[in-house]
């Protein structure tokens, strides 16, 4: 599993990042790459997203459940050419400050964000969401 994921423009690939490692898949984008991923497991994107809104009543920022062992969130607007999904199965810990927080991986890797409260906010949510699906 990787760490995070993003779309790279310039080459018209998703990368993913486990271990500072990078691996390239053609994708037309970011959403198109979830999609596919989340139909291997059973529904679409737009699935996933409803069914986390409807549990939880966000909004904004809502991460997919793609399989049991995958649920990435945006750091940033999706609008966003520069957003980054993590995924909330790798994270081992995060460390919050005014500005930033810095999230790191099970691997000893780390990734510094901006807006910690949505950070936090999300990660919450994540975790009361799976009280709610989980056995």
């Amino acid at each position: 599993m990787s760490n995070y994921l993003y779309y790279d423009y310039a080459k018209s690939k998703v990368c993913k990042i486990k271990e500072q490692e990078a691996q390239y898949i053609p994708s037309r984008s970011i959403h198109s790459y979830l999609n596919n991923e989340c139909l291997k497991h059973g529904s679409n994107l737009q699935g996933r997203k409803q069914s986390f809104q409807y549990l939880i009543h966000q909004n904004k920022f809502i991460p997919i459940h793609v399989s049991n062992n995958e649920i990435y969130f945006p750091i940033e607007a999706t609008s966003n050419s520069t957003c980054i999904y993590v995924n909330y199965f790798e994270i081992d810990h995060y460390e919050s400050n005014k500005k930033t927080c810095t999230i790191y991986f099970k691997d000893h890797t780390c990734l510094v964000c901006q807006n910690p409260k949505r950070i936090e906010t999300i990660i919450q949510h994540i975790k009361r969401y799976l009280t709610m699906v989980q056995p």
